[in-house]
């Protein structure tokens, strides 16, 4: 109880914890169960607080999100709900600033037209924005945006 009131944790956390402190699997679940009962364990509210996180301190996308809670194993509709609440108009402002950024980087550390061709650039620029776990379209739209691509 002490461990789950300190910070939010998921079911598989909790397991993992006791399995460290040598619980036995048919112990791990009494406790789990006992847990849940008394609210300690709250995968709903984990979930939003894990999306609060990693969006608000760590500038995470949606997609890198989802991922790494659905490796926690908790339910996609609990995932989708706190993932609906990012005002996508931060989400969009978010994602230009932080391809904005890249594109400077890249600028800066002697990327030139004439040296490398403008695909690598753009190549730099969405694979950088899909390891932040921003969705495909939302990236390609930027760099349609910035010319550096055509429909």
């Amino acid at each position: 109880m002490q461990y789950c009131a300190k910070a939010e944790h998921c079911t598989q956390e909790v397991v993992a914890k006791l399995k460290t402190w040598g619980s036995s699997e048919t112990e791990s679940e009494e406790i789990v169960e006992r847990l849940k009962q008394e609210n300690f364990i709250n995968e709903a509210r984990y979930a939003n607080a894990f999306v609060a996180d990693k969006w608000k301190l760590d500038r995470w996308g949606k997609k890198k999100i989802r991922h790494q809670l659905q490796l926690k194993n908790i339910d996609d509709a609990l995932i989708e709900i706190p993932l609906d609440n990012i005002d996508e108009s931060e989400y969009t402002e978010e994602l230009a600033d932080q391809l904005s950024r890249k594109e400077k980087e890249l600028k800066q550390t002697g990327w030139r037209r004439e040296l490398q061709p403008t695909t690598v650039m753009v190549n730099r620029i969405y694979n950088f924005g899909v390891s932040r776990g921003f969705e495909e379209e939302l990236i390609l739209k930027w760099l349609e945006s910035k010319g550096y691509i055509y429909k």
